[in-house]
């Protein structure tokens, strides 16, 4: 038996076996090969210092012959009694294994090839790869013939031409570009899962879903960190189930599909196609660039739609000067999410719900010029709808302290009058400003606190009784982030306390107290 070390990724030993077409029993042939085989994942499974390990299914054009049935068995008797192992075999369908062994049965002309591999069970990392080759003969033919499988969910008797797939061996499924995407026919039997493993070519919308008469379920997943991105029962037609999701090009995916109970059993189609773009839709490589407006009202509204559970807008933005930049959604239609990335790292800056009015997204953050910046924004919990968006850059502003400083607690406050507004500044995010104030007729008044030069000042105000007592309290009651009271007060003594929710506040702004 002699034995090559292949330089590829992986480590990857071959065992090659060569012998007579006259033999009478490949029983021989076999063993040497599997104790020579042992001995080589006997060596890796220390070197990784594994703890439990299972040996999983090998199997021959989607059947499970006498042949791999034979190599298991062998594999985990040779294992099982190597001399100063401190891992477990344990046996199959035991949960807690960090390393699992499987492999498959293949041909290559007039060579049988066993390939086997080694998997890490926290990433599905293949760790190392041996194959062992074997001449055919008629003793080996009869040993490939299907004996009716096993160690499978399936039941043999009714597997289709697929099996057996696992999470290890999924089915390679190629995306199609329509609705007209080929059908792929599967059975499923009781308990029974089929995998498929779908790898997009560009960025964009993949639809899956299954067809027929039975109750399907399926999970979606991205194979190489086994992350389940969406799961569905009924979304398809009748019963079977559908799933809709942005994905990007290269990226591995896997798609599960069960029957709904574990009784369900029964043959249903599948097939998985790339969504045509809609008009005026964009990704992550093709985002909608966007020009950020100087204050809010010169911010450009741009008119979007998400059409469909999962549906994103992508937005580029390259700032042109360093500045505080707020992104927002505006509208009465739709809760939007949104989300700030690096373009060029891919690094989530920031994400957003409900930042801004009603259920708006906003998001504000400190900005370099030049910097290539994305924004993405997606119904909350796959909403669909209309929405706007709009982007503006505050430059920072050195705001120094006002003439009626010191005013940051009751004691320091100063007195306005009815109908004279005063202008005063937040010289530091924290700062705050105290005013009172005398009603000598009582009535409705309205109080206010808003920005000199725009509305996007985010003001806070609290009214307080002379006993310093809270009467009333408003953040955005006014125009935009204006705060605003109209209220009735009888005759007494007042305060006022004025803060700002900008982590940096970058004008002035006025109080006012008048008669409504």
């Amino acid at each position: 038996m002699k034995k090559h070390l292949f330089l590829i990724p992986v480590f990857f030993l071959a065992i090659n076996t060569v012998h007579s077409q006259t033999a009478v029993s490949p029983v021989s042939q076999l063993d040497d090969a599997v104790k020579a085989l042992a001995l080589d994942i006997h060596k890796k499974l220390v070197e990784v210092h594994a703890q439990k390990v299972i040996l999983g299914q090998f199997s021959y054009r989607g059947s499970v012959p006498p042949f791999a049935t034979y190599w298991t068995n062998q594999l985990t008797e040779e294992l099982t009694n190597m001399q100063g192992r401190a891992y477990v075999i344990l046996s199959t369908g035991t949960p807690g294994a960090d390393r699992t062994i499987s492999g498959e049965i293949v041909e290559v002309t007039n060579i049988i090839r066993v390939y086997n591999r080694l998997i890490s069970s926290e990433d599905r990392s293949i760790e190392a790869a041996f194959h062992s080759d074997f001449e055919r003969n008629a003793a080996i033919n009869t040993m490939l013939v299907s004996g009716g499988g096993g160690g499978s969910s399936s039941s043999s008797s009714a597997q289709d031409e697929y099996e057996v797939d696992s999470w290890e061996y999924p089915v390679s499924y190629e995306i199609g570009l329509g609705e007209n995407a080929p059908l792929m026919n599967r059975t499923i039997t009781e308990g029974d899962e089929d995998f498929f493993l779908l790898i997009p070519e560009r960025d964009g919308r993949l639809t899956m879903e299954t067809t027929g008469n039975i109750d399907t379920y399926m999970t979606f997943y991205n194979y190489d960190t086994g992350d389940e991105l969406d799961e569905d029962d009924d979304g398809g037609s009748g019963s079977n189930a559908r799933i809709r999701y942005n994905v990007r090009a290269g990226t591995r995916y896997l798609a599960e599909v069960r029957g709904y109970g574990r009784s369900t059993t029964g043959s249903y189609g599948f097939r998985a196609y790339m969504t045509p773009p809609r008009e005026g839709a964009n990704s992550w490589d093709n985002p909608l660039s966007y020009e950020p407006g100087i204050d809010e009202g010169s911010a450009t509204l741009m008119n979007r739609s998400l059409q469909d559970h999962g549906d994103e807008d992508f937005f580029l933005i390259v700032p042109a000067n360093n500045g505080r930049l707020t992104m927002e959604t505006t509208g009465h239609n739709m809760d939007t999410y949104m989300y700030l990335y690096n373009y060029d790292t891919r690094e989530l800056l920031d994400e957003d719900d409900d930042g801004a009015q009603d259920y708006n997204a906003r998001i504000r953050y400190n900005v370099q010029a030049g910097r290539r910046y994305l924004v993405k924004v997606t119904g909350y919990d796959g909403e669909t709808g209309t929405y706007n968006f709009r982007a503006y850059l505050s430059v920072p502003v050195v705001l120094t302290p006002d003439e009626y400083e010191p005013d940051d607690d009751p004691s320091q406050a100063k007195l306005i009058e009815i109908g004279r507004p005063q202008q005063h500044n937040f010289h530091h995010a924290d700062d705050v400003d105290w005013v009172k104030f005398q009603i000598s007729q009582p009535g409705r008044y309205v109080i206010r606190a808003r920005g000199v030069n725009s509305n996007s000042l985010d003001t806070y105000i609290e009214l307080y009784d002379s006993n310093l007592n809270l009467i009333a309290e408003d953040d955005d009651g006014g125009t935009s982030y204006d705060s605003r009271l109209a209220l009735h007060l009888e005759s007494g003594l007042y305060y006022l306390k004025v803060w700002c929710l900008d982590d940096e506040p970058n004008q002035p702004y006025t109080i006012s107290i008048i008669t409504d």
